[in-house]
């Protein structure tokens, strides 16, 4: 009986014990304290995203939208609304908007630009969403510490993402692009000017003045970046650079140089643009058909400038300025010319003299004194 009562005492004690231990256990995990939750940084902030420019494709299928970091690299986003299926591509670094400021001139327009470069865009048949691709962060910050020249900064690029397999075309150094609002099948984009290249030795040959015509293959011309003429002979003279034409169904492309500014009809089938070209007798308006390979119509060409291409609501006129008749003044006054589109031909036949005549004056509308176009009431005139 003796020894069945010690048997017991320890048995109690081994339990007493155990239970001892195991309780001073749970304590300890009791006490030690959960993960620790570290406090949010402005690093955090930065890769916080928002939806920006959603679009709705045509045929309602698809949505697109920008996926914008606070200060990071971001994603353009297309969405399949049927099945859920998302397609993403890099748009790279868009810095933080600053606070409104009144004293910058234009400050409105200038952040409507910036939220214009995020925006997609879908083709008129919704099979691509066009977008504008910035440099990363990354690329910026390297060159911002290299401390290179504004024209050596990283340059936007133009993205292209086929919607049927989520495959994105990118191409580099991209100015702007234009897709037609109604016609599929067709994008124009400008590039960037080539980087100059450096100045030719004394005895080196000189190169001939680029052609504006359509060219074949890009040329290595270095006439493209904007130079300045005689020294303290007024502003910096602006010249063209390739403009690019698209088949998106086909994948070919056309190339059209010297281009400054240029219009791609609603319908996807006329392509106009202006040249600006160190060889200044090519200068001028050129027109492009779409549907055929032939080569560009010069609807009006010659030295001077040409500029501000405006085409009526139906697209059947195009009206533009020009100062080719008085381009060597000092202060060179514009003019203001018609073309129509029905007759596709050049404006030099139409008439001796065809710019648009101020009903009230009977005077034709040379422009003001500053050089800038005086449009008033105007009506067409054959000849003046």
């Amino acid at each position: 009986m003796k020894s069945l009562n010690n048997l017991s005492r320890r048995y109690v004690s081994m339990v007493c014990t155990i239970a001892l231990i195991a309780t001073s256990l749970a304590h300890a995990f009791a006490q030690q304290p959960a993960t620790a939750k570290r406090a949010i940084t402005h690093k955090d902030y930065d890769t916080w995203h928002s939806i920006q420019s959603p679009q709705i494709s045509r045929d309602g299928k698809f949505v697109a939208y920008a996926y914008m970091a606070q200060d990071e690299d971001s994603e353009i986003v297309a969405r399949n609304i049927a099945t859920g299926q998302a397609w993403r591509a890099p748009r790279g670094y868009r810095p933080p908007a600053p606070p409104p400021d009144d004293s910058i001139p234009n400050f409105g327009e200038l952040i409507a630009a910036q939220a214009r470069l995020a925006r997609p865009a879908f083709t008129a048949d919704t099979k691509f969403v066009v977008f504008s691709i910035e440099p990363t962060k990354a690329d910026l910050n390297k060159a911002k510490k290299e401390k290179k020249r504004p024209e050596d900064m990283p340059k936007n690029g133009l993205g292209i993402m086929d919607l049927s397999s989520g495959q994105v075309a990118k191409i580099d150094r991209v100015k702007n692009f234009q897709l037609p609002e109604d016609g599929g099948g067709f994008i124009a984009y400008l590039m960037e000017a080539k980087p100059a290249t450096p100045p030719a030795r004394e005895n080196a040959p000189k190169e001939n003045p680029t052609n504006p015509t359509e060219s074949v293959e890009d040329s290595d011309d270095s006439s493209q970046a904007p130079q300045t003429g005689r020294p303290g002979r007024g502003p910096k003279k602006e010249y063209g650079s390739d403009l690019i034409l698209r088949n998106t169904t086909t994948g070919t492309e056309r190339t059209f140089s010297d281009v400054l500014d240029y219009s791609l009809s609603k319908d996807a089938k006329t392509l106009v643009y202006t040249v600006s070209s160190k060889n200044e007798e090519t200068n001028g308006l050129y027109l492009a058909s779409t549907q055929s390979d032939a080569a560009p119509i010069a609807l009006l060409s010659g030295k001077g400038k040409y500029q501000k291409l405006t085409w009526d609501e139906e697209q059947t006129e195009l009206a533009f300025i020009s100062d080719r008749d008085d381009q060597t003044s000092k202060q060179p006054k514009f003019k203001v010319y018609m073309w129509d589109r029905a007759s596709g031909a050049p404006i030099a036949g139409t008439g001796s003299n065809p710019t648009l005549r101020d009903r009230s004056s009977g005077n034709p509308t040379p422009g003001s004194p500053a050089g800038q176009p005086g449009w008033g009431v105007a009506v067409r005139e054959g000849s003046l």
